[in-house]
């Protein structure tokens, strides 16, 4: 029996050991978590927009996408198909197939209607900031202030928050989930809720330091070759300005301390006469000269130059050609590089924008119960446009469609004509029974 009771005994004592380490374990874990719960900006916040209003590269690309993108109008609508709305989304908005399931699925908010006042409230100024700083930053914050009162209640406003100013609260347990910010600024500082705040982001896989909760800069990215763009830049700058010493002068004979330097001043002062401009300047004796820097030629910094700046483009997936790139820039190159542009780098971040103000701005006006969204405006972009004749055409031969479909497909307004919604065929098509009968075949010499 003692000895059942000693190995029974060293059993129990085994599964103390392992639960107090798996309590050690569950208690490590929850530190770490714990760490990571208040999430902070990067420290590179600063030094990117630092970097967008110093280094004219980076201000040409942020500041072309940005604006660009701005231009592009969004429209409140009313959702009234919901099956025509699943059509809609399968297709491009500028196909026909898009238009005409656009149509059917939504329609036009009043314009007294609120949420449409609010879309409106986005001026141009307002959304050229929105997107740069995205641009900038990869993450946007904007409060949301609410009027309460007054004939403007339920109004929404949004405030851009400065990003460098925001810790972002994580819950402490899994899953992990965004609780709250913190914020200070302009005599500010206090706890803002979900609720309160829209946060527009990039995604971000560092997982270090809970940075998978922030927005990824592109200028985080090109870190290594913005260093390398600027010390180019500051390379070639003193080398424009004659930085430095450029060379030896030396006498190749004996000549006296006092000689050199007399040479030296005589020199100067020749220099100095403008009516010496194009005159030979005479000395004696036999000089040597020692280069002591390099031209620009030998630093290359022109060709690096290019190479850093096709890389920028490429992060931000900016067809270089549409900045003055002459090597490419034929009409065709110039045409498809504008469709990339929007396709690649514009469009995406609209709509990101997009989505986050259906998440976050649409549910505070949905106490009527219309169903309210938005979609943006493709039909004044001419790069995004199919060919007007190539559609038409292609509508031509859509029999199976009626007049005023094809009507709503091209943009305009139906005619309540009731022809208009009936399908017309050709006069030339009719049906094979109506032919008559087939005419025996016959072989010849019969």
């Amino acid at each position: 029996m003692g000895m059942i009771d000693r190995l029974f005994g060293q059993t129990k004592t085994v599964k103390n050991l392992q639960q107090q380490v798996k309590a050690l374990q569950r208690t490590n874990l929850s530190n770490v978590i714990s760490v990571s719960t208040s999430i902070y900006p990067s420290w590179q916040t600063i030094e990117n927009i630092e970097t967008y209003i110093t280094v004219d590269d980076v201000y040409s690309i942020v500041s072309y996408l940005a604006q660009t993108a701005a231009r592009i109008p969004m429209y409140g609508y009313e959702i009234v198909d919901d099956s025509a709305m699943k059509s809609m989304k399968k297709y491009s908005k500028t196909s026909l197939l898009g238009k005409h399931y656009q149509t059917k699925a939504m329609q036009d908010l009043p314009e007294q209607d609120k949420f449409n006042e609010f879309i409106r409230s986005l001026s141009y100024e307002d959304l050229v900031m929105y997107y740069t700083i995205l641009y900038i930053s990869g993450e946007l914050f904007l409060y949301k202030e609410v009027i309460e009162l007054g004939p403007n209640a339920g109004k929404v406003i949004l405030h851009p928050m400065n990003g460098q100013n925001v810790i972002v609260m994580i819950s402490d347990r899994f899953p992990q989930r965004v609780i709250g910010y913190e914020y200070f600024d302009a005599g500010f500082s206090g706890t803002m809720s979900v609720d309160d705040v829209i946060h527009v982001k990039y995604y971000n896989p560092t997982i270090m330091n809970g940075q998978q909760w922030r927005g990824l800069s592109p200028l985080q990215v090109l870190t290594k070759r913005l260093t390398r763009l600027n010390a180019g830049m500051d390379a070639s700058v003193a080398q424009m300005q004659n930085g430095g010493v450029p060379g030896i002068v030396y006498e190749k004979s004996d000549f006296a301390i006092e000689t050199l330097g007399q040479r030296k001043n005589d020199f100067a002062n020749y220099l100095r006469n403008s009516s010496n401009k194009g005159a030979p300047y005479f000395a004696a004796g036999e000089m040597g000269y020692l280069p002591l820097g390099l031209s620009l030629a030998d630093m290359d910094v022109s060709s690096l130059s290019g190479v850093d700046f096709t890389k920028l483009c490429n992060a931000y997936k900016f067809p270089e050609i549409l900045l003055n790139n002459q090597d490419s820039s034929t009409y065709n190159n110039v045409a498809s590089a504008e469709k990339m542009l929007y396709t690649n780098s514009i469009l995406p971040n609209i709509y990101l924008f997009r989505d986050a103000i259906i998440k976050g701005v649409i549910p505070m006006y949905a106490i009527d119960g219309v169903r309210r969204t938005i979609e943006i405006d493709l039909s004044e972009i001419p790069a995004l446009q199919e060919d007007m004749k190539m559609q038409a055409d292609a509508l031509n031969s859509m029999w199976w469609t009626t007049p005023n479909e094809k009507r709503d497909m091209m943009g305009f307004e139906e005619l309540m004509e009731p022809l208009m919604d009936q399908i017309i065929i050709d006069a030339g098509k009719q049906l094979i029974t109506d032919l008559g009968a087939v005419p025996d075949v016959t072989m010849p010499g019969e």
